[in-house]
């Protein structure tokens, strides 16, 4: 499994769980506005990335990507192996 495809499949999961919805159903092609989510909730996200995958990530991620996979290609060369 690819670092991308581990950052898909932690970040669809976690969300589902945040929004209480199955997690085929999260596309990664939208941004935490379109989930009804806010920055408190990236911040929240970010710290959770952090403590799972050992990476340090800039809160404001998920403001400044414009998706969801934008971000994942961003982060996953910062991925231990």
């Amino acid at each position: 499994m690819t670092n991308e495809e581990r950052l898909r499949a932690w970040l669809r999961n976690h969300l589902a769980r945040v929004l209480g919805a199955a997690p085929e159903t999260i596309a990664l092609d939208r941004t935490l506005g379109d989930y009804g989510l806010d920055s408190v909730d990236g911040i929240l996200i970010a710290g959770d990335l952090e403590e799972s995958f050992a990476i340090e990530i800039d809160p404001a991620s998920f403001i400044r990507f414009d998706t969801f996979e934008s971000m994942i290609v961003a982060l996953a060369p910062q991925l231990p192996a």
